[in-house]
């Protein structure tokens, strides 16, 4: 019975996702409850709006309501950062097909990236440097194929997480500077832990938000020769 209830819960959980969206619901909700959850133990100011009521219910509403426009204000800046600053999406989707890129490691793989690409762009050099623009166009032509066949559902996935990641490594760091500014002038122990924990935890999505999108290149381009061939 506990195995029936658990899988009915999953099924449910699993059609409320595809209602609201794996993007809005990582990218934004559970970004912004992750800022919340780590404001409520390090005691910083924010949370203050979900503690000055008794009512379990009303304190609920207010963390969900706190952590979904959190999350949202974190998604579009962090969207704006990576475009100016980070550029993670740019750099990964605009030379994946020359010699020498970060994206794609096999050679024999990158070979056959690079006939598709040759397809796509008519070309028929083989020595082809490829310039931004088409390795931007070869990307959103094998993208908007897998969206119009409908094979992008671990395309969304991983760029799901990718936006969680991004707006983490933005308010993060955020968080950190609010918490070293309250507590300067009596730092201890517990204190530099929280500092370190919250530096490592930086890193971490620093590295994944890199490591998301660089994969989220590979996914595409892989999906597209497999359903190009089948065709």
């Amino acid at each position: 019975a506990i195995f029936i209830m658990l899988y009915k819960g999953i099924n449910k959980m699993d059609s409320a996702l595809e209602k609201v969206g794996l993007y809005d619901f990582f990218g934004v909700f559970i970004s912004g409850m992750l800022v919340v959850v780590v404001c409520y133990y390090l005691n910083l100011p924010l949370v203050n709006l979900i503690e000055n009521t008794d009512n379990d219910i009303v304190n609920v509403i207010l963390f969900m309501l706190e952590s979904y426009f959190l999350g949202l204000i974190l998604q579009e800046t962090s969207s704006v950062i990576d475009k100016k600053c980070f550029k993670f999406r740019e750099k990964a989707r605009s030379y994946f097909l020359n010699d020498g890129n970060k994206i794609i490691d096999n050679e024999l793989e990158l070979k056959s990236f690079r006939k598709l690409a040759n397809t796509i762009l008519k070309i028929q050099d083989n020595n082809h440097i490829y310039s931004k623009n088409e390795n931007e166009y070869v990307y959103y032509q094998c993208k908007t194929f897998l969206e119009t066949h409908g094979k992008n559902d671990k395309v969304n996935r991983i760029n799901s997480l990718y936006a969680m990641s991004r707006s983490l490594i933005v308010s993060l760091p955020l968080c950190l500077i609010v918490y070293f500014i309250c507590n300067i002038k009596s730092l201890d122990i517990q204190n530099l832990i929280a500092i370190f924990t919250m530096v490592l935890l930086i890193l971490i999505f620093y590295r994944r938000t890199k490591r998301f999108y660089t994969y989220k290149v590979r996914v595409i381009l892989r999906h597209y020769k497999i359903l190009n061939e089948k065709n």
